[in-house]
């Protein structure tokens, strides 16, 4: 008998549901469903409700990482999941219901990624799960879940090879690499085919841990001490001063970030700072601003003085940018809840951030669910929004004042292309253009991807999540157009 003859009805079921009995199943699995089915159902961001899911069932070490990667690899690998679950079943996965879809996904990737978890367990605890709500649709799992455990030879998801089994064409990296046609048909247009399968294959790889030390409050060795005492492991960024790579250790629960020696931060997110580079005193404008790692880290730059302006259009974040300046002894971070594009109304600045809203492509490693909720069109609306807020940031510039544009996305369009409308704009003839890595630690220049008008960082250049940089220059008063890379 075929799986989909024993299921009663696994089609989608518009009813509220609670799957499960609590004590048959392990936390790690019941936490890593409660998730997926958040950002399934809810749209919920899989960091966000890892974080509050976790925190609720009192998960402990082993079973919060567990309960990670089951979240991660299961989203980062949808595409190739549901071919395979799509094999053994005459329903498409679409038309499940979300509980049946989100539980076989999560399964199947342990079946065949995840070999430290039994079978048995995997497949026991993948039908209590439905059990709650539909235990008729339990057999429909079981049935599906032994017909691919059987499928001995199937080998595990496939990872793109970078000599002469490389993919081909768009289409075959997209499928093997767990991506959406469109996005990989973009990156190898403009990227070409080798940058592309590298890139695909980072995406799916676990993102690093690092740390940014406050080295206002403290110094890379005591916050290492720290993590070393914690029981975790930690070493100093290669590419980066002050900043900690670390593994092993809840970074909440650290002394030196509860003290406000360090916070977390990615090493691409750090070079916005690096790029502005704010002298003390200044009055920086930083739009799009929560949480608040950038402010921070600006008001860091500055020593403490003069005035970063943390403008963020939502008022629920603004105590999160509080927060942290809070947390960090940073008395000159001020928070603004406001419309970035009313940046003019808020004064005269000496140098602006714009860290503007973007479709997240160069974090895909941490949000993979960005790979599935993002749509072609999505773009057009963001680079309407990422020019607005840029010109706006510029019009709020002094004479000779610094602006840098900033995106954690690998998109062309949002990044030079909002840089080259800026500039053939109305307030582009007051700017010059400046070479972000000529600012930076030696020997990123060299590692990351020259564009027309900034910086492309990819994440396989140095590990760090996928960002833009550029870097212009208001001119003094009565200077004439031109454009300068240094």
């Amino acid at each position: 008998m075929s799986p989909d003859a024993r299921a009663a009805n696994p089609v989608r079921d518009p009813r509220r549901r609670v799957s499960g009995r609590a004590g048959a199943v392990s936390p790690a699995r019941r936490g890593a469903f409660e998730v997926l089915l958040l950002v399934e159902e809810r749209r919920a961001y899989s960091h966000i409700a890892l974080r509050q899911v976790l925190n609720r069932l009192g998960a402990d070490r082993r079973d919060s990482a567990l309960a990670t990667e089951i979240v991660q690899g299961t989203l980062r690998w949808q595409r190739w999941l549901d071919e395979q679950i799509n094999a053994k079943s005459r329903i498409p996965i679409a038309r499940l219901d979300a509980v049946v879809r989100v539980t076989l996904r999560m399964a199947v990737y342990q079946l065949y990624k995840l070999r430290h978890c039994a079978p048995h367990a995997v497949v026991n605890d993948a039908v209590e799960l439905v059990k709650g709500t539909q235990p008729r649709a339990a057999s429909y799992v079981n049935g599906v879940l032994r017909a691919l455990e059987r499928e001995q030879q199937t080998p595990s998801p496939p990872r793109a090879a970078r000599s002469r089994n490389a993919p081909g064409n768009p289409e075959e990296l997209a499928r093997r690499t767990s991506h959406p046609t469109w996005m990989v048909e973009r990156w190898w247009s403009w990227l070409g085919p080798e940058a592309t399968i590298a890139l695909c294959e980072s995406n799916n790889e676990p993102p690093p841990l690092t740390l940014r030390v406050n080295l206002l409050r403290s110094s890379v060795a005591e916050v290492m001490e720290s993590v070393r005492e914690a029981g975790g492991e930690g070493r100093p960024s290669p590419v980066i001063p002050g900043v900690l790579r670390v593994s092993g250790v809840d970074v909440s629960r650290l002394s030196t970030f509860r003290s406000g020696a360090c916070s977390v931060q990615d090493e691409s997110a750090t070079l916005a700072a690096w790029t502005l580079q704010p002298e003390p005193g200044w009055e920086v404008l930083d739009l799009c601003a929560a949480p608040g790692g950038k402010s921070a880290h600006l008001a860091e730059w500055m020593k403490g003085t003069g005035r970063v302006t943390a403008v963020d259009i939502h008022p629920h974040k603004i105590p999160l940018i509080e927060r942290t300046a809070r947390r960090l002894g940073l008395p000159n971070v001020h928070p603004v809840c406001a419309d970035g594009r009313d940046a003019p109304s808020l004064g005269i600045f000496d140098a602006a951030l714009v860290d503007a809203p973007c479709s997240g492509l160069g974090v895909l490693r941490r949000r993979p669910e960005l790979k599935w909720r993002r749509r072609p069109e999505d773009i057009q609306d963001l680079v309407k929004l990422q020019g607005e807020l840029l010109a706006a940031a510029a019009r709020a510039l002094r004479p000779d004042g610094i602006l840098v544009y900033a995106t954690c996305t690998v998109c062309e369009a949002e990044n030079d292309g909002v840089v080259e409308a800026f500039l053939a704009g109305p307030g582009g003839a007051a700017f010059d253009l400046e070479d972000p890595a000529a600012l930076w630690p030696d020997p990123l220049g060299q590692m990351t991807l020259s564009t027309r008008f900034g910086r492309q960082i990819l994440p396989f250049h140095f590990g760090g999540d996928g960002f833009y940089y550029a870097r212009l220059r208001r001119k003094p008063s009565g200077a004439q157009r031109g454009i300068r890379r240094d």
